[in-house]
This record gives structure tokens, sequence and C-alpha cells, in this order.
């Protein structure tokens, strides 16, 4: 199944009912967990992102960077946390995430609390630690939803982390995804122009129970039943940044209730129009930051469109 302008039009129109209903944390609440020494910026891009995709608020655990003075008007940084993450960090977000899911039981809030895992974690030198803590505490409390960007170090190992953390939706680009689905069988050509195999990772999809994304030209997404294709996805965004922003929307998607296949769809349609829309204005040479507020533009401009009959 394509994923067309008028179908995402009609995800986002059931985003913004949610979001739109006058109760802070209507737009749902994410979590964003990451960053390293090596790579400091990816979580503070994309909890910009979750905020420009509706969520109502974030919070960051993240080690301190340069980025952090940029978003702290923007999202709430959880203080205190070391040059790399740690078991104490992943604690310290689960206790906030719990304060953050009763704030909206007690308002009556209509959004949910979402974990995103993963933007800059990859360059950790103890990014393994981080997981196992993060699996302890999704032991004893699977009540945020999960996203996770990128393939947790490839292979059976990880398809069976993602599997105890019950990782909701998974976003791969090309060359994790050949990494994730390494050792389950004929998984695609890996290297310059090769494709992921649908079959292949539907797959894992249905062995981790997640949502599988692997992002290119076009956008793939399944949940091991149903694979969606999304054509707005294109070879410009294989850069920098563009990842983190698509990470970022899609936990804020589903913090405003859609389905974890529903919204990878209409954040690869956003960032797939905005990224097309900025290589035509801009050029080749655009910047993460303009990407992010393209990508507002693009909601904005898909809830303004006239429906299609």
């Amino acid at each position: 199944m394509h994923v067309e302008r008028s179908c995402a039009r009609e995800l986002a129109l059931r985003a913004v009912a949610v979001a739109g209903g006058g109760v802070k944390g209507d737009g749902g609440l994410v979590m964003v967990i990451g960053g390293s020494r090596e790579y400091p910026g990816p979580p503070y891009v994309a909890a910009l992102a979750a905020r420009r995709a509706g969520a109502h608020g974030v919070r960051v655990a993240a080690p301190p960077a340069p980025a952090a003075q940029q978003v702290a008007l923007e999202a709430h940084l959880i203080a205190g946390l070391g040059s790399e993450l740690d078991a104490a960090a992943v604690a310290a977000a689960a206790r906030v995430s719990r304060r953050m899911a009763r704030r909206l039981i007690e308002t009556g809030a209509r959004g949910r609390v979402v974990w995103l895992v993963g933007p800059g974690l990859g360059g950790s030198p103890v990014a393994g630690r981080v997981l196992d803590a993060l699996q302890e505490v999704r032991d004893h409390d699977r009540g945020a939803a999960l996203v996770v960007d990128g393939s947790l170090g490839g292979g059976p190992r990880a398809r069976e982390r993602l599997r105890h953390l019950g990782a909701d939706l998974v976003l791969l680009n090309r060359a994790e995804a050949h990494a994730l689905l390494a050792g389950s069988g004929p998984v695609g050509r890996a290297g310059r122009g090769g494709a992921v195999d649908p079959a292949a990772l539907a797959q894992s999809a249905r062995e981790t129970g997640a949502v599988m994304v692997a992002k290119g030209d076009p956008d793939l997404i399944t949940d091991g039943t149903q694979t969606l294709l999304v054509p707005a996805g294109y070879p410009g965004l294989a850069r920098h940044g563009s990842g983190d922003v698509l990470a970022g929307a899609a936990a804020a998607l589903l913090a405003q209730t859609l389905a974890p296949a529903e919204a990878a769809a209409l954040a690869c349609h956003l960032v797939g129009t905005a990224g097309q829309v900025l290589d035509r204005e801009v050029g080749p040479g655009w910047l993460t930051r303009e990407l992010l507020d393209a990508v507002a533009t693009a909601l904005r401009d898909l809830l303004a469109a006239p429906a299609r009959h």
C-alpha cells in the first residue's frame, strides 16, 4: 500500500484532533534518551523535531552539549548527567517518565508518554550498559511506548534485545537495516544502490513485535503483516541530522496516539516532503535546522489542504 498525500492528511487530521483538545498533554509527552561525547547533537535535534510535529512536551536525557542551550527553551533537560549516559541516567529518565504519565492521568490529557531511544547513542563506549539498564527498567514498567532509532549493533542479538525491550517502532537507515537483518536469511543487497528485502524486514517485525521502518526511496514500513510504501522519501535525506528529525517526528505522532505504523508513515511523509521542498528552494546545501522548520510547514500545509473525494 502506498501512503500518498491524501492518506497522510487523514492521519494528520486524526493526530491534531487529539492534540488540539485544549488540555496540556493532549499532544503527548516525549522522552528522548541518547547522545554521547562523540555525537552530542542528535538527541537535541530529535527533541526539536518532536515539538515541530506537535508534541506538547519533551524531556531530554543526554550528555550536556552546546546544542542543549538552544533546546532548553523548547524542552526540559534532565540535569546532572555526565559526559556519557549510564544506568543512573536511565533510572532518572524512568522516574521523570512516571511523573509525566501520572500527570497525564490526573489532567485527563489524551496524549501518551513515548520514549525515543538511540539518537547519538551509537557513539558511546558504554552504549551496551545503557541498553542493559533500559532493559531492566522495561522489565518492570512498559507504560510508555518505545521508539528505537538505530539497529542496536545489529544481528540476532539486537533483534532479541528489541523483542525484550518491547519496542513499538524501530527506525533504520539502509546500513542499519542490513545490520539488523544480518543472520535472518536474504536481506537484499548492501552497499550503494542496495535495497532492503521487504520480506526480511517483515520477518524481523514479526520476530521483534515492532513496526520496522527502512528509510529510502521509497520508505518501507512493515508490522510483519502489512507493508506500507511512502513515496515522499528521497535520496537527498541521506545525510547528517535528517534521521534524528524523522525519529523525533515519529515519536511525537505516536504520542498523539497514532498507531506505530501510522505514526511512522506520517513522519516519513512529512520529512520527505520537507526535504524535497528544501531541495527545490535552497538546493543541496540545506541545513538540519531548516529541515526542522520545513517539517512544521509541511504539517501545516497538509492540514490546510482541501480534502480529495
